[in-house]
């Protein structure tokens, strides 16, 4: 088990294009991830890790000097199938698997010119806070001391929209790359 830190580049898709807004006018914007990671040896090449991770996601709508960014804090459990494979020193690793996340706050900040006002988020009864999905990755483990460590890269996907749509509302779903660090020692 040990420590994960890392970064985030997170944006939202539309399942259809809105009234307002296509999916080429979405942009990411970056954010951090940290957490703790167990992982449970099945035998030398398989096995499974449950993490509890802060994970930051978000979108930007618009250019520099006019925009619309929003900044989203989730508590997240990924339950990961990892499979490695490599030398004692250096291995490989891909993971895959459910992710349950929620919602917790976040942070919307609007610019147009010299004006930039930001305001916390306020849940509404619309609003989805727990997010089912899913997460792939591959990475890298290098034997250091007592543990390893471990540089990891995963896409994730929310499959709960973020919103109720209502009508013929585009669905909201949140899609996130990361790239972090976690060094796992044994107990």
């Amino acid at each position: 088990m040990g420590p994960r830190v890392g970064a985030t580049f997170a944006k939202v898709s539309l399942s259809e294009d809105s009234e307002e807004f296509s999916n080429d006018d979405i942009k990411s914007t970056a954010g951090l991830q940290f957490g703790a990671v167990a992982n449970f040896m099945i035998n030398d090449m398989f096995s499974i890790q449950p993490e509890l991770l802060y994970v930051q996601k978000g979108y930007k709508i618009g250019e520099d000097e006019a925009y619309l960014k929003g900044k989203s804090n989730y508590l997240e459990v990924p339950v990961l199938a990892k499979i490695g494979f490599g030398g004692e020193q250096v291995r490989g690793f891909v993971t895959g698997g459910p992710t349950l996340g929620y919602w917790t706050g976040g942070k919307s900040t609007v610019k147009f010119g010299d004006m930039e006002d930001s305001e916390d988020y306020e849940f509404e009864d619309e609003d989805n806070r727990l997010e089912l999905g899913a997460s792939f990755g591959i990475g890298a483990a290098y034997k250091v001391g007592a543990g390893e460590l471990n540089l990891d890269v995963r896409y994730g996907l929310g499959f709960s929209s973020l919103y109720e749509a209502e009508g013929n509302e585009p669905k909201t779903r949140n899609r996130v790359f990361g790239v972090s660090l976690a060094y796992l020692f044994s107990l």
